[in-house]
């Protein structure tokens, strides 16, 4: 695997084969040429949230200022996740008005777009006292949102993810964190009904699950104990411990292809790691370590995890597109590379 373009401050969130979109603190561009040109696209007005994002990178990542994620909707319109809140951008327009003020916690971990255009999102906050746990839909391309589901009280702490399979068109839900917490699970109608596929321990805790035709794969996101890639059949439903990893997995993406899967640094008592490490592997095995990324000097709990990050669309043809997030000369900037 080799480098074919480093893009100094700037961190990718979409990518599709003739446009990639990015961001730089809260504000938002576009290039149509591979990135040898940038337009600005858009940009999010919310306060001391945008002003720290756009005037120091280190108290953005204090402070969790932070645009994480961009969908592209059918209707022309942008949805943005950023720090408390969901923003909207109409087509035509440049300003992401905030549609919803995450209640409770920073953001969600993820956004999900599913077959028919629903977006769904769990709740990811402390939750010590184990409340209950909602998560939200919006059938109007992110206009309104309210609640689909809830998770009893004391049943699990935060849903760690949502995502869509599109070869059983599914809503697939993650959870954890402690014994009994960790669940895989799924919905074939809105969440009106929902079925635990596995749930239990920390083989159990996943913050990303990659889908293909036979089974779901994903990275175990635990600091208590060794972090493995699972295989899972779907209709068998047996599980298979595919590798053993450094740390725990927060970032994931495949294709028919490939499979890629980023480890975190995240500091604990097992996971002594001070790199993030890539592994990649074509048809689930065998797996190879194919990059590691030092986390730089900034402290871990105040100015985030060590991780590399995957845009919507980071595998295009033979190409992965990546971003990093406090590692060393490789924060807030992002690389193509050829596989």
């Amino acid at each position: 695997m080799s480098i074919i373009n480093t893009f100094f401050g700037l961190t990718f969130l979409n990518i599709s084969p003739t446009q990639i979109y990015a961001a730089k603190g809260y504000r938002l561009y576009k290039s149509s040429d591979l990135g040898k040109s940038w337009q600005k696209e858009g940009f999010i007005k919310d306060g001391t949230y945008s002003l720290a994002a756009n005037s120091c990178r280190l108290l953005a990542r204090l402070l969790r200022a932070e645009i994480t994620e961009l969908h592209l909707l059918s209707d022309g319109s942008r949805i943005a996740v950023a720090k408390k809140g969901i923003f909207r951008a109409k087509k035509g327009e440049s300003e992401y008005k905030k549609v919803f003020s995450i209640p409770r916690g920073t953001r969600p971990l993820n956004l999900c777009v599913a077959g028919d255009g629903t977006l769904y999102f769990g709740e990811y906050f402390s939750n010590k006292e184990r409340k209950p746990v909602h998560i939200y839909h919006s059938k109007d391309d992110g206009q309104n949102w309210s609640v689909c589901y809830s998770f009893r009280a004391n049943s699990i702490r935060h849903v760690h993810g949502i995502y869509y399979d599109s070869f059983e068109n599914k809503i697939w839900f993650s959870t954890g964190d402690l014994e009994g917490e960790c669940q895989i699970g799924y919905t074939q109608d809105g969440f009106e009904t929902v079925v635990i596929f596995k749930e239990g321990g920390q083989r159990y805790r996943t913050a990303e699950i990659l889908f293909f035709k036979e089974y779901i794969l994903y990275g175990t996101d635990t600091e208590y104990e060794k972090n493995y890639i699972y295989k899972i059949g779907r209709e068998s439903a047996v599980e298979e411990e595919l590798q053993e990893i450094q740390s725990s997995v927060l970032s994931a993406v495949g294709n028919a292809e490939y499979a890629i899967i980023a480890t975190a640094v995240e500091p604990s008592e097992v996971n002594k790691e001070t790199s993030a490490y890539l592994w990649m592997s074509k048809d689930a095995s065998p797996w190879v370590e194919i990059g590691a990324f030092k986390k730089d000097g900034w402290n871990a709990k105040y100015f985030q995890y060590g991780r590399v990050k995957f845009p919507v669309g980071a595998l295009q043809q033979n190409s992965l597109f990546i971003s990093g997030h406090a590692l060393k000369a490789f924060d807030n900037s992002s690389i193509q590379l050829s596989l």
